[in-house]
């Protein structure tokens, strides 16, 4: 299994959109093929895919999953955990 990261904007910025870590990892859940590994706060992901699974499909599940049940609009962004390693190693 593959992992990556997912961003999720806005979320508990300028007290909007407070939701809980418990609440986030239910609705990722209910996605197949995707596994929550951990989170940091409640708004980035550590997350495990399976193979031939594209971290932007991931990323579009997610947002509808949120959308689904908190009825509002989201906005993810992910990434490979081989490219945040290579943005680190490149700029320390």
């Amino acid at each position: 299994m593959k992992k990556g990261i997912a961003f999720i904007r806005g979320i508990g910025m300028f007290g909007s959109k407070n939701y809980t870590k418990e609440e986030i990892i239910k609705c990722m859940d209910e996605i197949e093929g995707v596994t929550v590994v951990g989170m940091y706060g409640n708004d980035n992901i550590v997350f495990g895919k399976e193979e031939g699974m594209h971290y932007a499909s991931v990323g579009k599940l997610i947002e509808q999953r949120l959308e689904k049940k908190f009825n509002e609009k989201f906005f993810v962004t992910t990434r490979s955990m081989s490219t945040i390693k290579g943005m680190l190693d490149k700029f320390r």
